[in-house]
């Protein structure tokens, strides 16, 4: 079993710095070694609770780094499900994109494609928009990348990754929506094995009380290194 690097811990919710490469549940083609494993196996007996097992409430691609919140009881998983569907949770991700920004801050408010949208509704009603917008603020950046500070005000699957794709600067290290030139020579040339992608905090009201709940993870070492090489450690600096 990974080690799970807790953030913050309750009777009501856990909260992870969970590593890129693990995926929050089973599914398509991933067994084991998932968020929901690791939880249930350190939670042991108490991962079940009437009937409901510890989850994770919310998205987090399996790629990507950082804060995930897991329910631990039935009625946080409601509560969680509200807020995010309601967009009450403040998600804040770092991220690496490819080339520089015209400006030092935005907003890409771009509807996406509906990622769980199936075959025959689309034939039937077309494809599905959904609303998304996506603030950034460069933190700082050369002519090759700029190194991101965003946050999401609608939780789209793969959102960030399609958002700066769109715009034409696609984030470092993405197999998916990225540029494969690009992330051959961040590979090569920075040391980038992944994602740059990375959930750096998270503010949403708690389950119990209804409190303001902070939670922050910091950047992970790897992606820290990838920084320093192209020359944009977090030093507040702007090229």
């Amino acid at each position: 079993l990974s080690e799970l690097n807790i953030l913050f811990e309750d009777d009501w919710i856990l909260a992870l710095d969970k590593p890129s490469g693990m995926a929050a549940h089973t599914g398509s083609g991933i067994t084991g070694g998932t968020v929901v494993d690791v939880v249930r196996a350190y939670l042991g007996p108490k991962a079940e609770r009437n009937g409901f097992s510890a989850s994770p409430a919310h998205r987090l691609d399996r790629e990507t780094s950082g804060v995930i919140i897991v329910a631990k009881r039935r009625p946080a998983m409601v509560h969680f499900t509200e807020v995010f569907t309601e967009h009450r949770a403040k998600k804040r991700y770092l991220v690496l994109v490819k080339g520089k920004l015209q400006q030092q801050s935005g907003l890409i408010d771009l509807p996406l494609q509906e990622h769980q949208q199936t075959a025959e509704s689309r034939e039937r009603r077309g494809v599905n928009m959904q609303e998304a917008r996506t603030r950034y603020q460069v933190v700082c950046q050369t002519s090759h990348a700029a190194y991101v500070q965003c946050t999401i005000e609608t939780g789209r699957t793969h959102q960030i990754r399609r958002h700066f794709a769109a715009i034409g600067h696609p984030v470092a290290g993405d197999p998916k929506h990225g540029d494969f030139a690009f992330n051959r020579e961040v590979k090569a040339q920075w040391g980038l094995k992944r994602l740059f992608l990375h959930s750096t905090r998270l503010e949403f009201p708690h389950p119990e009380d209804g409190r303001k709940m902070v939670v922050e993870s910091k950047l992970p070492e790897d992606l820290a290194d990838v920084l320093k090489a192209a020359g944009l450690d977090q030093t507040e600096r702007t090229a």
